[in-house]
């Protein structure tokens, strides 16, 4: 597996996306059926197969996907793409670890894509039964755990949790592989922005969609957290106008992401203290409680955007 994934520290639990996101959608999607629509559940029904494949199982017992290689396409409905799913896909395997990997899990060549964890065929006929046991149709199911489809292919005792932001030694040296759990490439710490322009620094570059990213270890959220009011979204002129104002006065960054969208690192600081120099906007909030980039009681936080 490649280093940018980490995917042998991913938390145990964020697998379970699958089942908690299954309406995930884009807009302007079509389909073959002009029947079928977004909460149409094409799976373990055998009445949808030509959404996938070019031929029924009717027609052709192994009929091939109608997007080839292109799960992008094929898993539209879910709105998964290579940079966003819970584990790195479209990579090819180092020989090592392409050595462990079972024959039963194929790879689609040389790399591993959806198909290597989830058996497609599985849920092309109606099957009550393996439609409740094994709803994300996953080869060598079912397990008694749920890491007893991540240990076919990676160590147990090395399958353990992984803290991203622990981000230095005992010397105080940045980890690069802590690094490259969120960014494509290691960030200059001292020349590197965040840029919400569109148009953004190679330094920080990420591997995937920021709410993703922080989805795979913070699932779950209480009900009064911000995440919860759509917050999510492009801030309006009076709202930017107060966190630029708020940056200028405390001295502090409230980056957005690169649709200028509000995302998690917008309130938290991802970093831990002493990774970005602490003279630096960016290094604001980092190890605070919450790490909160405005930390301090009474909603500062959420007054550095929204004024009494």
């Amino acid at each position: 597996m490649n280093n940018r994934g980490c995917a042998l520290y991913i938390p145990l639990y964020i697998w379970l996306l699958f089942y908690c996101f299954p309406g995930l959608s884009h807009a302007g999607i079509s389909f073959v059926n002009p029947a079928v629509k977004i909460t149409t559940n094409l799976h373990f029904s055998g009445k949808y197969c030509t959404e996938c494949h070019e031929a029924s199982e009717k027609d052709n017992p192994n009929p091939p996907l109608r997007f080839g290689d292109d799960f992008s396409a094929t898993c539209k409905c879910h709105g998964y793409s290579a940079g966003t799913y819970i584990h790195p896909v479209e990579v090819v395997p180092s020989p090592a670890k392409k050595a462990v990997i079972p024959p039963t899990f194929p790879l689609r060549n040389g790399k591993i894509t959806c198909s290597t964890c989830h058996d497609i065929s599985l849920q092309c006929m109606e099957n009550p039964s393996a439609e409740e046991e094994n709803k994300a149709f996953l080869r060598g199911a079912p397990y008694l755990s749920r890491t007893g489809l991540c240990v076919r292919c990676h160590q147990k005792g090395n399958y353990r949790m992984f803290d991203p932001h622990n981000q230095l030694d005992k010397n105080g040296h940045i980890v690069p592989e802590k690094c490259l759990y969120c960014h494509t490439e290691v960030p200059d710490v001292s020349r590197g922005t965040f840029n919400t322009s569109g148009i953004h620094d190679q330094n920080v570059g990420l591997i995937g969609d920021l709410e993703v990213l922080c989805h795979r270890c913070h699932f779950k959220q209480s009900t009064l957290h911000p995440i919860n009011a759509e917050h999510f979204r492009v801030p309006s002129s009076k709202i930017r106008n107060a966190m630029k104002e708020t940056e200028a006065r405390l001295g502090v960054l409230l980056p957005l992401d690169y649709s200028g969208k509000v995302s998690c690192p917008t309130c938290h600081n991802p970093h831990e203290r002493h990774v970005i120099p602490a003279n630096r906007p960016a290094a604001r909030g980092a190890d605070e409680k919450y790490r909160l980039r405005v930390p301090g009681q009474a909603g500062q936080m959420c007054l550095a955007c929204h004024r009494k």
